[in-house]
């Protein structure tokens, strides 16, 4: 998959608290569903992604170690 967060992933993801990354998550959740209604499949995908490798930068990040188990069920969720 490709890097699509380049300077979230070098690092700055981990200054933002969890609820800020949790909100970013959100957007691109948002927009994923937004862009299927849409019928705009390309967009949708992208979309997605980017939610995906936002999910696993959260996972990454050790100051989300006691909330692993709720971030992974969610990201479950929404991967389908």
């Amino acid at each position: 998959m490709t890097i699509r967060h380049e300077q979230l992933a070098a690092g700055r993801w981990s200054e933002l608290s969890f609820f800020e990354q949790m909100a970013n998550i959100g957007g691109e959740v948002e927009r994923t569903i937004k862009w299927k209604n849409r019928g705009n499949e390309r967009y949708a995908n992208n979309a997605f992604e980017r939610a995906l490798e936002l999910f696993d930068l959260t996972v990454k990040d050790g100051k989300n170690k006691g909330r692993l188990f709720g971030i992974l069920r969610r990201r479950e969720v929404f991967f389908g």
